[in-house]
This record gives structure tokens, sequence and C-alpha cells, in this order.
């Protein structure tokens, strides 16, 4: 029984690796990078929602005003969540340099309505632009930010997700995050190479207007506290609107790791619970590739003949992730594939049912 176990966790889980392996060479393919005049600049509205962030978004602003981008062709929109801080007078300092800066100040979101999706909702019916570009508060763009996503927009575009990368990983803690992040990059270039997104990153990503309203906006999740990138953009794929992924450095963005467990446990819970909101389809196939990761990891460790299977499981990572490293610019050496590949087992089965139990805060 333990061997047709293992066997049936094999198959579950080669598909799953074959299907990603499948999407990012497709995502390569349709990816090829576009050389700078290839792109006339179009006018972009970029969107911050900042709630308390007197801490970094000074930072973030200083890139954006400092773009190598058309000054006329760009603007800013600071969606002040209510805050308690300094975040709207800091925002307020930079109006001096940058006169198409926009301050929206929030006091509170109608009843039932997520808070970050009420500032965002706010911004785009303010933003003067059609396409829409969205940054997290603490986020650290590149000065070539604008130019490369409007490269990936090029090809007619209704979504463009960008990548969130952490600065220099200083433990082995970090070094970690930065293997989850590779999983995760993975999963959603593999879905938007086979022209299913799933994946996006509301710290760093863009949409239109357009896309935005023929999909209704946030109707229908309003009222989960996470899911404005994930949620919104698999409503997209259901109107089977063309997304891409920026594959440009110039166009990722560095942020700060979680300085602390508790923080990183708080955010992971929040992005774990936008899952409650997955189609039913994609929740079973969520359940599917982790289960099946843990029968083999299972049976390696305790059944001798299951290392057999716990072999061609790691080989079969191995061969997805060296796809994924290449794509994303990032290098494990196989050793720490390997560790971290348990670390990532352990990980899931215990942080990732956590985002379902109980009441999650923003």
């Amino acid at each position: 029984m333990a061997g047709i176990a293992l066997l049936l966790a094999l198959a579950v889980y080669f598909y799953f690796l074959a299907w990603a392996l499948r999407g990012l060479k497709r995502l390569a393919a349709k990816s090829l990078p576009r050389a700078q005049n290839e792109a006339e600049p179009r006018p972009f509205s970029v969107i911050i929602a900042a709630h308390n962030e007197a801490g970094s978004i000074a930072r973030c602003l200083e890139k954006l005003t400092r773009q190598n981008y058309p000054a006329g062709l760009y603007e800013i929109i600071v969606a002040a969540d209510r805050c308690s801080d300094e975040t709207a007078a800091l925002a307020r300092a930079f109006q001096k340099e940058f006169s198409r800066l926009k301050i929206i100040e929030i006091t509170a979101a109608p009843p039932g309505v997520s808070p970050k999706k009420h500032a965002l909702a706010r911004a785009v019916e303010a933003a003067a632009h059609e396409h829409l570009l969205f940054l997290d508060a603490d986020v650290v763009p590149t000065e070539h930010h604008l130019w490369a996503m409007n490269r990936s927009f090029a090809g007619g575009a209704a979504a463009v997700v960008g990548l969130m990368k952490f600065f220099p990983p200083q433990n082995l803690w970090q070094k970690f995050l930065v293997f989850e992040k590779l999983v995760s990059w993975c999963i959603a270039g593999a879905g938007i190479g086979r022209e299913r997104p799933l994946i996006a990153y509301g710290g760093n990503w863009g949409y239109t207007k357009s896309a935005f309203r023929q999909i209704n906006g946030f109707a229908g999740i309003e009222s989960s506290l996470g899911g404005d990138d994930d949620l919104l953009l698999q409503k997209m794929g259901e109107q089977r609107l063309p997304v891409q992924m920026c594959l440009e450095p110039q166009g990722w963005i560095r942020t700060a790791p979680p300085e602390s467990f508790r923080r990183f446990l708080r955010q992971r819970r929040r992005h774990f619970s936008a899952g409650k909101r997955y189609r039913p389809a994609l929740q079973a196939g969520y359940f599917l590739f982790h289960a099946s990761n843990l029968i083999l990891w299972l049976g390696g460790l305790f059944y001798w003949p299951g290392l057999f299977f716990l072999f061609l499981k790691l080989a079969g990572d191995a061969l997805v992730l060296r796809q994924g490293q290449k794509l994303f610019r990032e290098e494990f050496s196989l050793p720490a594939v390997l560790g971290f590949d348990f670390l990532y087992l352990v990980y899931n089965t215990l942080i990732g049912p956590l985002g379902h139990l109980g009441r999650v805060k923003w």
C-alpha cells in the first residue's frame, strides 16, 4: 500500500512540475527583451496605498520622482489609508519638487469592504491615465522602473506582474525567504506563460483602467482582506485578458524582509487568507500539490524504499527551479535547494493553514 501511495503521489507531483516547466518555457519565449526605443512611452498613474508608512514612504517617493522617464507622462497618487502618523505630511513635502503628486487622505472604509481595496479603488477613480502601476510604500524601485514596465505593456497587455525582491539576504532565514519567493515566482510565471494567471504581487504590478472596469473592479472580492492582487488577477484571467510578466531586473523592486518572525507570520497569514476565495479547482490544485509533496517527503524519511521516490521528486524540483533561477536571476547551490525544499514543506504544512483560521487583521 505504501508503494502505491508513493507512486500516486509522485504521478500527481510530476503533473504539477511538468505544468510549471512548460509554463516557464512559454513565458521565456514570449518575453524576449525589447529595445527601449521599440516601446513609445505611455502615460502612467503610479498608485501607492499607504497605511502608517512614515518610516519608508519618503525613500519610495524619492525614487519615483526621479525616474528616467518623461516627467510629463506620469503622475503619482498616494492614498493615505487611515494613517495616524506623518505619512500624508511626508508625501506633501514631495509636491514641491513633483507637482503631479496627488494625495488622497482616507479616514475610514465602508462596512464590509477591505480598507486597502477601498483605498486602491479611490486612487483608481482619481487616476488621470489609462495605465496604472501599483507599488507598496516600503519598496525601492530602480530609476528605470517606468521604462521597464512600459516595455512590458508594449504587446497590449491588460496587466503586468512585476517581482518584489528582498535586499541581499544576511542570514539563513532570509535566504530561505528568497527561496520561498523563487517558488512563488515559478508558479506565477508558469501561470502567465500558460495564460492561466494565478499570482500577482500587489507591491509591484500594473493594469489598465479598462481591464479594471471590464471585470467590475473588486466586486465580489471586496470583503477579503487580502487578494487585491491575486484575486483581481484571477478575475482578469477568467475574462481571458492578456497578462504579461516583467522579466527585466530594472522593473523589479527591492524591499526589506520582515524584521521579525511575528511580522512575517502576520504577512503570510494575510496572504494565505486570500486562498479561501480562490475558485474550488485552484484550491484543489494547491491541496494536491502540497499533499503529494508531504507524502513523498514522509515516504523518504520513514520508509526506506521511499527514498527512490523522494530522489525523483527532488530531481524534478531542481529542474523547475533551475529554469526559474535563470528567468528571475537568483542563484542557489544544489545543497541549498535540497535543504530549503524540506523547510518549504515544513513552512507550508505549519503556516499555510493559519491563513484559514481565526480573523486576519491588516
